[in-house]
């Protein structure tokens, strides 16, 4: 007689996060159940069918548990795998890992699951089995267990995709700006200057690259020039910046790290003038709390990383390197939208940082998916 089977659905990424769950579950229930598992090596044999293996899986299924993480919650694979587990009479239930399964989407927000907080918890997975097989296995998942998955869990989480939450980050470089320490002077940066000493440091280096007047394109990263220069206007003896004159980056989320760095070392060519932003633009599917009133409550929880600015309402800090706010973003040629922009020194800051305060943002709840 086949054994009652268990399917655990999840990200690939997650295998190593997982697996021990599933151990332990195995010891647990001492080999009377079957837990099948895409990436355990074991549930899937090398060198057989990886699709018909993981249909089988799910054909001979009685509960499936959905592990939802900062990884998967927007896979639309454990949503297919889902949907057809429920289509086919199979419990579902979702199991949130370092998010709450509270940001899911339909129809895994229609199902009752759990989130894993504590040894406890854990244990829910021993009793819906119990329940669901007549069985009476001991609940002996401890806070031990926990503490375990916490810690990688801890070690791993800032190492999502940050594609999956922002399509593109971008900032300009105008050619003129208002003089801080003289009201009414201008303060003017020759961009077309700066444009063309990038692409000499570029070909310099030997990264590969496309170009022209206007625009170059390389390693995830284009740079381009906008607008004319026109000579600031003057009312009432103050001159006002003319700024359609702009060097625009936009920067890939692909290779991030790689991009960033290369725009590190841009910043050294153009010392006049500090690049000390980026703003993020978020994918379709996520978004950022939009009330100042909502992020400092949260906020004001969590004072160990993050901290108010005193002088500028709306604007926080993380671990003192890096600024940040959400702010609406566009222009009438284009729909305003939330962005999260970042200040930071660029000499200081590292793309793991960025991806670090993202992280904790997202953890925070003060980015979530939509």
């Amino acid at each position: 007689m086949d054994k009652p089977t268990i399917f655990f659905s999840h990200s690939s990424k997650d295998r190593d996060l997982i697996l021990p769950i599933k151990k332990k579950a195995e010891d647990i229930t001492a080999g009377v159940l079957d837990i099948f598992m895409s990436s355990d090596g074991q549930s899937i044999p090398f060198g057989h069918n990886w699709v018909h293996k993981i249909e089988e899986g799910l054909s001979n299924a009685q509960i499936m548990f959905v592990f939802v993480t900062s990884n998967s919650i927007n896979s639309a694979w454990i949503y297919f795998e889902a949907g057809y587990a429920y289509s086919k009479g199979i419990e579902v239930v979702p199991i949130g890992i370092g998010v709450n399964i509270d940001q899911l989407k339909a129809p895994l927000n229609l199902l009752q699951g759990f989130n894993i907080m504590s040894g406890d918890s854990l244990n829910n997975i021993i009793s819906i089995i119990n329940k669901k097989f007549n069985t009476q296995f001991k609940e002996q998942f401890s806070d031990e267990d926990f503490r375990l998955i916490s810690a990688f869990f801890d070690e791993s989480r800032y190492y999502f995709e940050i594609g999956d939450i922002f399509a593109y980050a971008d900032f300009d470089i105008c050619s003129q700006y208002p003089d801080p320490e003289n009201k009414g002077q201008i303060i003017k940066y020759d961009i077309d200057k700066f444009f063309n000493d990038y692409k000499q440091y570029i070909d310099s280096q030997g990264i590969p690259y496309s170009s022209n007047n206007r625009m170059i394109l390389t390693s995830g990263l284009t740079i381009s020039l906008t607008g004319y220069e026109i000579e600031p206007k003057e009312f009432n003896g103050r001159l006002t910046p003319e700024q359609n004159h702009r060097l625009k980056f936009k920067i890939s989320m692909y290779n991030f790290e790689k991009s960033y760095a290369l725009l590190k070392e841009l910043s050294k060519i153009s010392i006049d003038i500090d690049i000390e932003y980026l703003f993020f633009h978020f994918v379709d599917s996520y978004t950022c709390l939009k009330s100042n009133e909502d992020i400092s409550a949260i906020i004001s929880e969590h004072n160990d990383v993050f901290l108010y600015l005193q002088d500028n309402v709306g604007s926080f800090s993380f671990m003192n390197d890096q600024k940040f706010s959400f702010c609406k973003n566009g222009t009438q040629s284009r729909q305003l939208e939330y962005v999260l922009k970042i200040n930071f020194d660029i000499s200081k800051v590292e793309p793991k940082n960025i991806i670090e305060l993202i992280g904790k943002l997202t953890e925070k709840q003060i980015i979530f998916c939509v």
